[in-house]
């Protein structure tokens, strides 16, 4: 299964990290490889990168993709998929297999500490779904938290001057209501309270909280969660933590974000923290799950079928969720 291995002694002060193709049809592949022919950035850490070799090396022959050496790069290879079955920008139940088979590989690496952290290429939720459909699969973050029995975990994605983490995530609109809970909101906030001071160095985040309803419910006019439920957690959570503010209007609370006067935005469902965020930062921005026993980020772009194989996909989003993945680590083993 291992393909290529670096003869280089490790330094104990070098992260080892494991890198996900994410969909091998997608633009992961490429992505990958132009991120990790970066000299300067594999000084910083060790490189496992976890994919189908032949995947690998067709990526290599697109235009615009550097031939790079993979000395000093391990790979782990499934063989899931041929030579001859490798086909850019169009996904199938094998790429959805191939896609859950590298990140199974890599969680399994993390198991048993040959990797510190795990970066990921974007993957089809559909694809995998097509592939696997009784496991339910709604994306990485959940996936993860799961196979390692954790469920103290929240989602935050960077873009800008923009930290937004989701109280909910991958669930129906419908569902929002129902699954926005004291329990959630006080999680996101922890665990968001956590990441800045820890991640970042910001000494006392300053945390904005949002409403669910228009206008913050206008006084249960327009609905009665932000009474019953959000101003309670976030009263608990000022018990704790200071300057917390909310719960209020999202597009008040994105302008003091976006004017560096609040450093994190806690959001209410997906859309609601994702919409503004990516307005400013659609390809650029970096997810990184919190509350992992483990270091974890990734592009907070999708798997671009349409651009795939042509060469032309922007790698800079990959290759910061790797650096902010290697600074993390280096962070919470200072």
């Amino acid at each position: 299964m291992l393909l290529y291995r670096s003869n280089k002694t490790r330094k104990p002060s070098r992260p080892r990290v494991a890198v996900t193709l994410g969909d091998p049809f997608g633009i992961g592949p490429e992505i990958v490889l132009k991120t990790l022919v970066s000299r300067r950035l594999r000084r910083l850490a060790d490189f496992i990168i976890v994919g189908d070799s032949s995947v690998i090396n067709a990526a290599l022959r697109l235009p615009a993709v550097p031939v790079a050496s993979l000395r000093g790069i391990s790979v782990v290879d499934p063989y899931i998929i041929a030579p001859s079955q490798v086909k850019f920008g169009r996904q199938s139940k094998l790429s959805g297999e191939a896609s859950l088979a590298y990140l199974d590989l890599a969680l399994k690496l993390i198991k048993e500490k040959k990797a510190d952290c795990l970066v990921n290429a974007p993957l089809s939720k559909e694809a995998v779904s097509s592939a696997f459909p009784g496991i339910n699969f709604i994306g990485h973050t959940e996936y993860m938290a799961n196979k390692f029995g954790t469920k103290d975990f929240a989602m935050m994605l960077i873009g800008g001057p923009l930290k937004v983490t989701l109280v909910t995530r991958h669930i129906p609109v419908r569902a929002v209501p129902k699954a926005v809970t004291k329990e959630e909101i006080i999680r996101a906030i922890r665990l968001s309270h956590e990441a800045l001071a820890g991640y970042f160095g910001i000494a006392e985040p300053r945390i904005g909280v949002s409403s669910l309803n228009p206008h913050g419910g206008e006084g249960g006019k327009i609905g009665t969660e932000e009474i019953e439920i959000i101003a309670p957690a976030v009263n608990e959570a000022k018990k704790r933590f200071k300057n917390i503010v909310g719960p209020a209007a999202s597009e008040a609370l994105f302008y003091m974000a976006y004017r560096r006067k609040l450093d994190c935005i806690v959001a209410m469902y997906h859309d609601q923290g994702l919409t503004p965020l990516k307005m400013i930062a659609r390809d650029s921005s970096i997810n990184i799950t919190l509350g992992l026993p483990f270091v974890r980020t990734s592009p907070g772009h999708g798997t671009a079928f349409d651009i795939a194989g042509k060469g032309i996909a922007n790698h800079r989003p990959l290759t910061e969720s790797v650096k902010l993945a290697i600074d993390i680590f280096k962070k919470k083993k200072g």
